[in-house]
């Protein structure tokens, strides 16, 4: 290869390699906002994706008890002759054909479409349970990822000011200006950051990997710096008038509802299919002399030893399974509607106080322990707790931020929206 074909090779490679570390980067998707998060997730979430093939099935039902009440015609060819000593034996043919009608004449075709419309409204308030299951998980999955993100910056904040105090220290233990228990205290300070730090990075790591499972997003990016922590607000009152309709229209409800009609359906349909299909007959052929024979008739089956009772026990108990399940699942969601209802409003009154009072407090307290030890008028051990109290406060208050998601999930699955 000549010397200006070589170079230009490995030019156009750095060019390509220098492209690529460039596109790299740019493959990892934008953190959505939570509507847009919600609008994928009932796309992509794998309950949706089952609960939509289960009613693609249903709907294939329909068109199966959607076929003719006549039957495939079948006939039955009867070619015989007789066998004797005479001259003309083996001479005397005769053919017969017996061709049947199976006809529905009690009206079972009209059951087997109100049973598979059944299922389809089944199948179809089961798609929007599923939905609210979807919508549900990926606000949770949402409030915990950028709370856990907000405790990755706390963290981060405290290690670097831990490690501003630490070399401070460094410098007034070299002058010989300050004790070893001082200077540990502060390196170990350090270490405790880095600790919390680490945990923080772990509860990120596992909430992108949840959200981008709901959303489809492979590689979320992080929350922007201004993403919002708190929960939306509520939209209705929520009092007891809304809560009552709330669990009478709630999707698990509905669902369950539904089922309960699909198996009535289906004990109609087995009823009527007791009585079983009519086979008018057309009978023609050549009889032993040789003459054309007609006729007709019917086959009437006596329903006597098999009735359908399998399939009529199976729907009674599914019936009866759905009926006791409503009445389980109304005291569910009543319970957690509640539960989450009170906790919102619990957390709302405590976030209102640590963010007016608790907080600035602390904080102000913070401000004159430094100032008071570098003062020489109180010890370190006091300022430090200070700052943990400190820490630990901002800490708990990202708690009662997770907390908050978590109900306003519970609230969602049971509305099928944002409440």
């Amino acid at each position: 290869m000549k010397p200006a074909l070589r170079v230009s090779s490995r030019l156009a490679s750095c060019l390509v390699a220098g492209a690529l570390t460039l596109v790299a980067p740019a493959a990892r998707a934008e953190f959505p906002t939570l509507e847009v998060a919600i609008q994928r997730a009932r796309a992509q979430a794998v309950v949706v994706a089952d609960a939509e093939g289960e009613l693609g099935a249903a709907r294939g039902q329909l068109a199966g008890a959607r076929a003719s009440a006549l039957g495939n015609p079948y006939t039955d060819v009867q070619v015989d002759r007789p066998f004797s000593n005479h001259d003309r034996a083996g001479t005397e043919v005769q053919a017969l054909t017996f061709t049947y009608f199976p006809v529905d004449i009690a009206g079972q075709r009209g059951k087997r479409i109100d049973e598979a419309e059944r299922l389809i409204e089944w199948r179809k308030t089961g798609l929007v349970d599923a939905r609210a299951i979807a919508t549900a998980d990926v606000v949770a999955a949402y409030g915990e990822f950028v709370v856990s993100s907000s405790r990755v910056a706390e963290a981060q904040s405290g290690e670097t000011t831990a490690r501003e105090e630490a070399k401070y220290f460094q410098g007034r233990f070299e002058a010989k200006d300050t004790t070893l228990y001082e200077k540990s205290i502060a390196e170990a300070e350090v270490a405790r950051w880095v600790q919390s730090r680490a945990e923080a990075e772990l509860r990120v790591a596992n909430a992108r990997a949840r959200f981008g499972q709901l959303t489809g997003i492979p590689d979320p990016d992080k929350p922007p710096a201004n993403a919002a922590i708190v929960p939306p607000p509520l939209r209705a009152a929520w009092d007891e008038a809304h809560v009552a309709r709330v669990i009478d229209r709630a999707p698990i409800v509905s669902r369950l509802a539904a089922e309960r009609t699909y198996w009535d359906a289906s004990i109609e349909r087995y009823e009527r299919e007791k009585i079983p299909t009519v086979s008018f007959e057309v009978l023609a052929g050549r009889g032993s002399q040789g003459e054309a024979r007609f006729g007709g008739g019917a086959v009437i089956t006596l329903p006597v030893t098999r009735r359908f009772q399998g399939e009529i026990a199976r729907a009674e108990a599914g019936r009866t399974s759905a009926a006791r399940r409503i009445e389980l699942y109304r005291g569910v969601v009543n319970a957690r509607l509640r539960a989450a209802r009170d906790a919102i409003q619990a957390v709302t009154r405590a976030l209102d106080e640590l963010d007016k009072n608790g907080l600035p407090a602390l904080e102000r307290a913070v401000a004159a322990s430094v100032e008071g030890f570098r003062a020489g008028k109180i010890d370190l051990t006091r300022a430090m707790l200070a700052r943990r109290d400190l820490a630990i406060a901002r800490a708990r208050r990202l708690d009662l931020l997770e907390a908050s998601w978590r109900a306003y999930a519970d609230l969602v699955t049971f509305t099928g929206d944002l409440p």
